[in-house]
């Protein structure tokens, strides 16, 4: 039986996975003023605030789990979060993300 907290951390996980996928084709597009590259941008737009909501609504969990917001994200990082993530690297610190 699969967690839900298993579940929140491998829907984040390939949530952050498309935005970047989509953000790399973007960027490698060889026509970026093309209607093709402003629609995708468009719907990376829509991944970025719907990977937002599912933050918001799931932030302890992931912020207990080491997850922050993702790099393209409009949130605002809280105390709460930052103190949740340095604890669980307090507490695991060889799962500490490279920089």
């Amino acid at each position: 039986m699969i967690s839900f907290e298993h579940r929140v951390l491998s829907e984040y996980r390939i949530k952050i996975a498309k935005i970047e996928t989509l953000a790399k084709s973007i960027l490698s597009h060889k026509d970026p003023k093309s209607d093709e590259s402003k629609g995708a941008s468009e719907f990376l737009d829509v991944l970025i605030n719907e990977t937002d909501k599912f933050y918001e609504n799931n932030s302890t969990v992931l912020s207990n789990n080491g997850k922050r917001p993702h790099a393209r994200s409009r949130l605002a990082e809280t105390k709460e979060w930052n103190e949740n993530v340095e604890k669980y690297y307090e507490k695991n610190p060889r799962r500490k993300p490279r920089k």
